[in-house]
């Protein structure tokens, strides 16, 4: 009788666990709110346009000019679209600048030069653009904001592409 309650009393405290686990992992899985969608949108689109500007400058590399040329013509329209929704509401804003994340990557880029930013300006790219096409799939599949949601869901092709693009540049050693 002790053998079967302690398998009992294992067996409840296992699910328990299992369903503590799965609420954490639905938890995680929540759709992001939209105004913290539109902040991580613009961000992302803040930090292209500023570091594109950068590698323009910057970086001798034709093939990166042209992705910088691409990400500002791209990111431009997209920031429009963005822009347009915000400006016809009240409950959310758009950020002034970007996180501190996306500053001090614009920091170290600022402060390299020759090879070093060619190489740390593709890292950040791709870094960047994955996380956003990512974000932007998420929230058009389960985003709490009709008119945001279909706005991910028409830009979603455009960071898809600049993060396949920016997967394919080659950093020359």
């Amino acid at each position: 009788m002790t053998q079967m309650i302690l398998r009992t009393r294992r067996t409840l405290l296992q699910g328990v666990a299992g369903l503590v686990l799965l609420g954490s992992a639905a938890t995680a899985q929540s759709a992001v709110p939209a105004a913290e969608f539109v902040r991580q949108t613009a961000i992302a689109q803040m930090f292209g346009m500023e570091s594109a500007t950068l590698a323009l400058h910057k970086s001798s590399s034709p093939a990166i000019k042209d992705f910088a040329h691409a990400l500002a013509s791209e990111q431009g329209a997209v920031t429009s679209g963005l822009r347009r929704i915000i400006a016809k509401r009240s409950d959310i804003a758009l950020p002034d600048r970007p996180d501190g994340r996306h500053l001090d990557l614009l920091r170290d880029l600022t402060d390299k030069q020759g090879a070093a930013f060619d190489k740390a300006y593709v890292e950040a790219q791709r870094n960047t653009h994955r996380e956003a096409a990512l974000m932007m799939e998420r929230y058009a599949n389960e985003g709490d904001d009709a008119e945001l949601k279909s706005f991910a869901a028409q830009s979603l092709p455009v960071f898809r592409a600049l993060d396949r693009k920016s997967q394919e540049l080659a950093v020359t050693p």
